[in-house]
């Protein structure tokens, strides 16, 4: 860039006024000549690797800023600060109001830590110094005149007060009060000590005597109404679901809502004490997978209702357990192919009840009598003896009921 190729203004404005600031909002003024916005667009190339200069040091010599829960909004804020900066230098209308919300946000973060102002001050020190290093070399390597290099710095210095006054007010401003149903959400999920219920029930308004029916919903967006609390209903996250604690008709209603907005099914458990809450919610859960299982399919209006299926809760109660009882039991069928063991799995669970004829079966799976003929001496080869045990039969016919889903949907891929 040839400098002397074009005029140059040496009149800058000098000192950019301290503006009183109300709303999260950031000020930049861009320099009115062409020489000084070229800076801006010299640093673009140079900006990540600059957020990331000051974000090491921010992190590696602020001891407050060291916790690695903080580098991403470090980060995140060093970015888009530099970012603003260098668009508002270059000419570009900002408003800044991200930048603001991220360093109030870092500010309430570093006040609820409990840590003190010195943390912050050092923090915006480290970089000033950094961004200005950047600056002046720029300078130098485009032989800017010293009128543009001194609005530049009077520039840097004014919005790094403004980043501070941000943080500050974040650091500074109360901290909300936590809502008591979300303690008492967590311990009742989480199968909080029985002596710690009572006190956190109190807070929550709850006794510890109420009965309780649980509600999980599978994870996905819902409104906000449907994800809120009231007073007797208590909402919230668990293991990617949602999950509704409360007393069964409000908790009733807000499943049917969940339902009629979603789609998606809602499994619903009977009412237990408060303290077996987490049961409930493991039930629930439970119930989902073995609807996504194709092993229980909801009711008509959508909810799988938990009290109707007991027994293959139980039965299914561990997936693992299950599946390795289960391939004991059929383990004659393990040593044919996927495809072959599926067809010869849903031929035994039409036939092993009540035995009927080979074309009664082929109307059932809508085959030729023929290939079911084939089908059952080939059960009969592998199985043998064990199909004229009773109790053999029954333990197969629990073993296909649970096993033959899994086994089509890894056929169907």
């Amino acid at each position: 860039m040839a400098s002397t190729t074009r005029p140059i203004t040496n009149t800058f404005p000098g000192p950019i006024p301290r503006r009183p600031r109300t709303t999260l909002r950031i000020h930049l003024s861009p320099p009115p000549d062409a020489v000084a916005r070229e800076i801006g667009m010299a640093c673009r190339p140079r900006a990540k690797e600059l957020s990331r200069r000051i974000a090491r040091r921010i992190c590696g010599e602020v001891a407050a800023f060291s916790d690695p829960r903080l580098r991403d909004i470090i980060a995140e804020a060093l970015n888009e600060a530099v970012a603003l900066f260098i668009d508002a230098m270059a000419g570009a209308p900002v408003r800044g109001t991200t930048v603001a919300h991220l360093y109030q946000r870092l500010g309430s973060l570093e006040g609820r830590a409990g840590h003190n102002l010195d943390a912050m001050r050092a923090a915006h020190q480290i970089a000033t110094l950094e961004s200005w290093r950047e600056m002046s070399t720029l300078a130098d390597e485009l032989d800017l005149p010293r009128a543009a290099v001194s609005y530049l710095t009077e520039a840097l210095l004014d919005y790094q007060h403004q980043l501070l006054e941000h943080a500050m007010r974040g650091f500074t401003e109360p901290v909300p009060q936590a809502d008591p149903r979300l303690a008492l959400f967590a311990a009742l999920v989480g199968a909080q000590a029985d002596s710690d219920l009572p006190v956190l029930a109190g807070r929550a308004g709850w006794k510890t005597t109420d009965k309780v029916a649980v509600a999980v919903a599978p994870g996905g967006p819902v409104t906000a109404d449907l994800a809120a609390p009231t007073a007797h209903l208590l909402t919230g996250p668990s293991e990617g679901a949602i999950v509704m604690i409360g007393p069964s008709p409000e908790l009733h209603r807000r499943a049917e809502a969940v339902v009629a907005a979603t789609s998606r099914p809602v499994a619903v458990t009977w009412e237990v004490s408060l303290a077996e809450t987490h049961h409930a919610v493991r039930w629930g859960h439970r119930a989902l997978a073995l609807v996504a299982d194709q092993v229980l399919q909801p009711s008509s209006d959508g909810i799988v209702w938990c009290a109707a299926h007991q027994s293959d809760l139980c039965l299914y109660a561990d997936p693992t357990l299950r599946r390795v009882a289960d391939e004991h039991l059929l383990a004659p069928l393990m040593t044919v192919t996927l495809k072959r063991r599926l067809a010869l799995a849903e031929t035994m669970q039409v036939w092993l009840g009540t035995r009927p004829s080979a074309p009664v079966v082929a109307g059932q799976l809508e085959i030729h009598e023929q290939t079911v003929r084939h089908r059952l001496r080939q059960i009969k080869s592998l199985f043998g003896g064990r199909l004229e045990d009773p109790s053999e039969t029954v333990g197969l016919m629990a073993a296909l009921e649970s096993t033959v889903p899994r086994w089509r949907r890894q056929f169907l891929g």
